[in-house]
Protein backbone atom coordinates (compact mmCIF):
# COMPACT_ATOMS: atom_id res chain seq x y z
CA UNK A 1 0.00 0.00 0.00
CA UNK A 2 1.15 3.12 -1.48
CA UNK A 3 0.68 6.39 0.75
CA UNK A 4 1.43 10.22 -0.52
CA UNK A 5 0.45 13.27 1.44
CA UNK A 6 -1.16 16.23 0.45
CA UNK A 7 -1.21 19.54 2.04
CA UNK A 8 -3.82 22.54 1.56
CA UNK A 9 -1.23 25.21 1.17
CA UNK A 10 0.75 23.46 -1.34
CA UNK A 11 -2.23 21.17 -3.21
CA UNK A 12 -4.96 22.92 -2.64
CA UNK A 13 -6.96 20.33 -0.26
CA UNK A 14 -5.42 18.16 3.16
CA UNK A 15 -4.99 14.64 2.82
CA UNK A 16 -3.58 11.60 2.72
CA UNK A 17 -3.75 8.71 -0.07
CA UNK A 18 -3.63 5.05 0.55
CA UNK A 19 -3.08 3.20 -2.96
CA UNK A 20 -4.02 0.08 -3.14
CA UNK A 21 -1.79 -0.62 -5.66
CA UNK A 22 -4.15 -2.93 -7.82
CA UNK A 23 -4.52 -0.59 -10.68
CA UNK A 24 -8.22 0.09 -10.02
CA UNK A 25 -9.54 3.31 -11.17
CA UNK A 26 -11.88 3.40 -7.97
CA UNK A 27 -10.90 5.87 -5.76
CA UNK A 28 -13.02 6.82 -2.36
CA UNK A 29 -12.43 9.92 -0.57
CA UNK A 30 -13.43 9.77 2.87
CA UNK A 31 -13.98 12.83 5.47
CA UNK A 32 -15.14 12.83 8.82
CA UNK A 33 -16.33 15.70 11.69
CA UNK A 34 -13.46 15.84 13.55
CA UNK A 35 -10.60 18.01 12.90
CA UNK A 36 -7.56 16.04 11.47
CA UNK A 37 -6.68 13.12 8.99
CA UNK A 38 -6.28 10.36 11.80
CA UNK A 39 -9.91 9.71 12.08
CA UNK A 40 -10.39 9.62 8.03
CA UNK A 41 -6.85 7.85 7.82
CA UNK A 42 -8.04 5.30 10.14
CA UNK A 43 -11.30 4.40 7.07
CA UNK A 44 -9.11 4.83 4.00
CA UNK A 45 -6.46 2.62 5.20
CA UNK A 46 -9.09 0.31 6.24
CA UNK A 47 -10.91 0.26 2.26
CA UNK A 48 -7.49 0.17 0.71
CA UNK A 49 -6.76 -3.00 2.57
CA UNK A 50 -9.51 -4.74 1.12
CA UNK A 51 -8.63 -3.24 -2.48
CA UNK A 52 -10.42 0.14 -2.95
CA UNK A 53 -7.77 3.05 -2.86
CA UNK A 54 -8.96 6.33 -0.18
CA UNK A 55 -8.14 9.56 -0.13
CA UNK A 56 -8.40 10.47 3.34
CA UNK A 57 -9.31 14.36 3.37
CA UNK A 58 -9.38 16.76 6.52
CA UNK A 59 -11.74 20.03 5.18
CA UNK A 60 -11.16 22.44 7.97
CA UNK A 61 -8.43 23.33 10.64
CA UNK A 62 -5.58 22.29 8.85
CA UNK A 63 -2.75 24.98 8.30
CA UNK A 64 -4.18 28.15 5.77
CA UNK A 65 -7.45 26.14 6.15
CA UNK A 66 -11.13 27.79 7.80
CA UNK A 67 -10.15 26.44 11.01
CA UNK A 68 -14.49 26.51 12.55
CA UNK A 69 -17.64 25.27 10.37
CA UNK A 70 -17.60 28.69 8.64
CA UNK A 71 -17.80 28.84 4.98
CA UNK A 72 -15.38 26.03 4.44
CA UNK A 73 -15.02 25.96 0.97
CA UNK A 74 -16.14 23.22 -1.06
CA UNK A 75 -14.05 23.81 -4.23
CA UNK A 76 -11.35 22.19 -1.88
CA UNK A 77 -13.09 18.68 -2.60
CA UNK A 78 -12.69 20.14 -6.88
CA UNK A 79 -9.10 20.16 -6.90
CA UNK A 80 -8.71 16.98 -5.20
CA UNK A 81 -11.08 15.31 -7.30
CA UNK A 82 -8.69 16.80 -10.27
CA UNK A 83 -5.27 15.60 -8.50
CA UNK A 84 -6.81 12.15 -8.38
CA UNK A 85 -7.95 12.21 -11.71
CA UNK A 86 -4.60 13.23 -12.70
CA UNK A 87 -3.27 9.60 -10.84
CA UNK A 88 -5.43 7.55 -13.12
CA UNK A 89 -8.58 7.82 -11.10
CA UNK A 90 -11.69 7.31 -12.79
CA UNK A 91 -14.48 6.74 -10.93
CA UNK A 92 -14.57 9.10 -7.57
CA UNK A 93 -16.86 8.68 -4.65
CA UNK A 94 -16.85 10.22 -1.37
CA UNK A 95 -17.78 8.32 1.87
CA UNK A 96 -18.66 10.47 5.11
CA UNK A 97 -19.96 9.99 9.07
CA UNK A 98 -22.13 12.28 10.91
CA UNK A 99 -20.98 15.80 9.97
CA UNK A 100 -18.63 14.44 7.56
CA UNK A 101 -21.70 12.56 5.87
CA UNK A 102 -23.08 15.92 5.71
CA UNK A 103 -19.74 17.54 3.90
CA UNK A 104 -19.82 14.06 1.81
CA UNK A 105 -23.15 15.18 0.34
CA UNK A 106 -22.62 18.84 0.23
CA UNK A 107 -19.33 18.41 -1.81
CA UNK A 108 -20.94 15.87 -4.24
CA UNK A 109 -23.96 18.61 -5.25
CA UNK A 110 -20.95 20.69 -6.68
CA UNK A 111 -18.07 18.37 -7.77
CA UNK A 112 -20.10 16.74 -10.84
CA UNK A 113 -16.96 14.05 -11.07
CA UNK A 114 -18.31 12.51 -7.72
CA UNK A 115 -20.27 9.55 -8.71
CA UNK A 116 -21.07 7.89 -5.46
CA UNK A 117 -21.91 9.34 -2.32
CA UNK A 118 -22.10 7.44 0.91
CA UNK A 119 -23.76 9.26 3.36
CA UNK A 120 -23.57 7.80 7.46
CA UNK A 121 -25.84 9.32 10.35
CA UNK A 122 -25.89 12.86 8.32
CA UNK A 123 -28.03 16.13 9.03
CA UNK A 124 -30.09 17.27 5.99
CA UNK A 125 -29.61 20.68 5.75
CA UNK A 126 -27.10 23.15 5.81
CA UNK A 127 -26.43 25.22 9.17
CA UNK A 128 -25.43 28.80 10.14
CA UNK A 129 -21.87 28.45 10.30
CA UNK A 130 -20.19 28.71 13.83
CA UNK A 131 -16.88 31.37 14.82
CA UNK A 132 -16.99 34.77 15.06
CA UNK A 133 -19.09 36.82 11.90
CA UNK A 134 -15.94 38.76 10.87
CA UNK A 135 -14.72 35.49 9.72
CA UNK A 136 -16.25 35.73 6.34
CA UNK A 137 -18.75 37.31 4.57
CA UNK A 138 -20.79 33.77 3.99
CA UNK A 139 -22.49 32.85 6.83
CA UNK A 140 -23.49 29.35 6.05
CA UNK A 141 -21.22 26.28 7.52
CA UNK A 142 -20.30 25.82 3.68
CA UNK A 143 -19.32 28.48 0.50
CA UNK A 144 -18.43 27.40 -3.49
CA UNK A 145 -16.58 29.99 -5.16
CA UNK A 146 -17.20 32.60 -2.57
CA UNK A 147 -20.73 32.69 -2.84
CA UNK A 148 -22.92 31.23 0.11
CA UNK A 149 -25.77 28.69 0.47
CA UNK A 150 -28.98 29.18 1.99
CA UNK A 151 -28.65 28.70 5.82
CA UNK A 152 -30.60 27.72 8.91
CA UNK A 153 -30.46 30.29 11.49
CA UNK A 154 -29.34 29.65 14.82
CA UNK A 155 -31.77 32.04 16.59
CA UNK A 156 -32.32 31.46 20.13
CA UNK A 157 -30.89 28.19 19.66
CA UNK A 158 -29.79 27.67 23.53
CA UNK A 159 -32.78 28.85 24.87
CA UNK A 160 -35.00 26.33 22.29
CA UNK A 161 -32.65 23.28 23.50
CA UNK A 162 -33.67 24.76 26.95
CA UNK A 163 -36.62 24.33 26.59
CA UNK A 164 -37.21 21.24 25.42
CA UNK A 165 -34.80 19.39 28.31
CA UNK A 166 -37.66 20.79 30.68
CA UNK A 167 -40.61 19.16 28.39
CA UNK A 168 -39.20 16.47 27.66
CA UNK A 169 -37.87 15.74 31.32
CA UNK A 170 -34.53 14.80 30.00
CA UNK A 171 -30.75 15.80 28.72
CA UNK A 172 -29.89 14.53 25.45
CA UNK A 173 -27.28 16.10 22.47
CA UNK A 174 -30.25 15.53 20.11
CA UNK A 175 -32.37 17.56 21.32
CA UNK A 176 -29.74 20.68 20.83
CA UNK A 177 -29.65 19.72 16.41
CA UNK A 178 -33.25 18.40 16.48
CA UNK A 179 -34.55 21.85 17.53
CA UNK A 180 -32.17 23.41 15.02
CA UNK A 181 -32.90 20.98 12.46
CA UNK A 182 -36.72 21.59 12.58
CA UNK A 183 -36.44 25.41 11.54
CA UNK A 184 -35.08 24.19 8.12
CA UNK A 185 -37.02 24.73 4.91
CA UNK A 186 -36.74 23.33 1.29
CA UNK A 187 -35.43 25.92 0.52
CA UNK A 188 -31.80 24.81 2.92
CA UNK A 189 -32.02 21.30 2.11
CA UNK A 190 -28.66 19.56 0.91
CA UNK A 191 -29.33 19.78 -2.64
CA UNK A 192 -28.91 15.97 -3.21
CA UNK A 193 -30.56 16.85 -6.37
CA UNK A 194 -28.06 18.28 -8.05
CA UNK A 195 -25.59 15.00 -7.45
CA UNK A 196 -24.15 13.51 -10.38
CA UNK A 197 -24.26 10.33 -9.03
CA UNK A 198 -25.70 7.33 -6.90
CA UNK A 199 -26.52 8.33 -3.08
CA UNK A 200 -26.44 5.54 -0.44
CA UNK A 201 -28.46 7.42 2.76
CA UNK A 202 -26.89 5.15 6.09
CA UNK A 203 -28.98 5.79 9.26
CA UNK A 204 -30.35 4.30 12.47
CA UNK A 205 -33.65 4.68 14.14
CA UNK A 206 -32.02 5.43 17.85
CA UNK A 207 -29.76 8.06 16.50
CA UNK A 208 -29.48 10.08 19.53
CA UNK A 209 -27.28 12.67 18.02
CA UNK A 210 -28.80 14.14 14.93
CA UNK A 211 -32.72 13.03 13.44
CA UNK A 212 -30.55 11.72 10.92
CA UNK A 213 -33.30 9.09 9.65
CA UNK A 214 -35.63 11.91 9.46
CA UNK A 215 -33.70 14.12 7.10
CA UNK A 216 -33.02 11.53 4.91
CA UNK A 217 -36.52 10.70 4.44
CA UNK A 218 -36.87 14.26 3.87
CA UNK A 219 -33.73 14.28 1.01
CA UNK A 220 -34.99 10.91 -0.60
CA UNK A 221 -38.43 12.61 -1.14
CA UNK A 222 -36.47 15.80 -2.33
CA UNK A 223 -34.85 13.43 -5.22
CA UNK A 224 -37.98 11.92 -5.60
CA UNK A 225 -39.62 14.58 -6.38
CA UNK A 226 -36.60 15.86 -9.16
CA UNK A 227 -36.69 12.89 -11.01
CA UNK A 228 -33.41 12.13 -10.18
CA UNK A 229 -32.05 10.16 -12.94
CA UNK A 230 -29.36 8.00 -10.53
CA UNK A 231 -29.84 5.44 -8.26
CA UNK A 232 -30.26 5.84 -4.69
CA UNK A 233 -31.23 4.01 -1.10
CA UNK A 234 -32.01 4.61 2.37
CA UNK A 235 -30.59 1.59 4.79
CA UNK A 236 -32.29 2.07 8.29
CA UNK A 237 -30.95 0.10 11.20
CA UNK A 238 -33.03 -0.89 14.26
CA UNK A 239 -30.21 -2.02 15.89
CA UNK A 240 -27.31 0.56 15.82
CA UNK A 241 -26.47 4.09 17.13
CA UNK A 242 -25.52 7.72 15.32
CA UNK A 243 -22.36 5.84 15.25
CA UNK A 244 -22.48 3.94 12.07
CA UNK A 245 -18.64 3.57 11.25
CA UNK A 246 -16.14 0.99 12.18
CA UNK A 247 -14.06 3.45 14.37
CA UNK A 248 -16.82 4.87 16.52
CA UNK A 249 -16.28 7.71 18.86
CA UNK A 250 -17.50 9.15 21.91
CA UNK A 251 -19.48 5.92 22.57
CA UNK A 252 -19.19 7.11 26.16
CA UNK A 253 -21.59 9.58 25.57
CA UNK A 254 -24.37 7.77 23.44
CA UNK A 255 -26.76 6.01 26.14
CA UNK A 256 -27.95 3.38 23.29
CA UNK A 257 -24.16 2.29 22.85
CA UNK A 258 -23.68 1.94 27.37
CA UNK A 259 -26.78 0.37 27.30
CA UNK A 260 -26.89 -1.99 23.98
CA UNK A 261 -22.75 -2.13 23.24
CA UNK A 262 -23.08 -5.73 21.58
CA UNK A 263 -26.26 -4.36 19.28
CA UNK A 264 -24.51 -1.06 18.16
CA UNK A 265 -21.26 -2.99 17.58
CA UNK A 266 -23.39 -5.42 15.47
CA UNK A 267 -25.27 -2.62 13.29
CA UNK A 268 -21.19 -1.14 12.75
CA UNK A 269 -20.12 -4.49 11.25
CA UNK A 270 -23.57 -4.91 9.03
CA UNK A 271 -23.15 -1.55 8.17
CA UNK A 272 -19.72 -2.20 6.80
CA UNK A 273 -20.54 -4.86 4.69
CA UNK A 274 -23.52 -2.82 3.08
CA UNK A 275 -20.54 -0.22 2.36
CA UNK A 276 -18.25 -3.07 0.48
CA UNK A 277 -21.21 -4.45 -1.60
CA UNK A 278 -21.60 -1.06 -2.75
CA UNK A 279 -18.24 -0.06 -3.65
CA UNK A 280 -18.01 -3.71 -5.41
CA UNK A 281 -21.23 -2.63 -7.31
CA UNK A 282 -20.27 0.75 -8.05
CA UNK A 283 -19.98 1.73 -11.58
CA UNK A 284 -20.46 5.05 -13.62
CA UNK A 285 -21.28 5.33 -17.31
Amino acid sequence: MEKTEYRYLRDGFEGVLYDAGNNDDRLIMVVQGLKGLELPGKYAELFASRGYSSLAVSYYGGEGQKQNMRAIPLEQFQVACDKMKERGYRRIGIYGNSKGAGIALLAASVVPDISLVIAASSFGHIMQGTGKPNEDKCKAMVSFEGQDFPYVPKGRLMSDFVRRCFREKNIRLLYFFDEWDKKGTEENEIPVDKINGDILFLTSTHDESVPAKRDAELLVKRLQRSGFEHKYRHINSETGSHNLGCFPVNNNMLPREKKFPEDCQRAREETLEIILKTLDAWEVE
